[in-house]
């Protein structure tokens, strides 16, 4: 896949749930520092971009081999 597919398939959904994510953690008390919230919302954007570029072809084979 290309890169610009990958962003464009994906980006997006990581955003929405890294921003859930750093926003439960300010609301529990875990992030006060507004340098801690933007350090943990990039970890976070970026590990569940990579998470969804990995896991999706993976699964996607598997229900591909599953059904044929």
């Amino acid at each position: 896949m290309k890169l610009r597919t990958l962003v464009h398939d994906h980006l997006p959904n990581a955003v929405v749930a890294a921003a859930i994510f750093t926003l439960y953690n300010a609301y529990t008390g875990g992030l006060a520092d507004p340098i801690t919230i933007g350090t943990e919302f990039i970890a976070y954007v970026v590990a569940i971009f990579i998470g969804f570029v990995v896991i999706t072809p993976v699964l996607d084979k598997a229900v591909s081999s599953v059904t044929t």
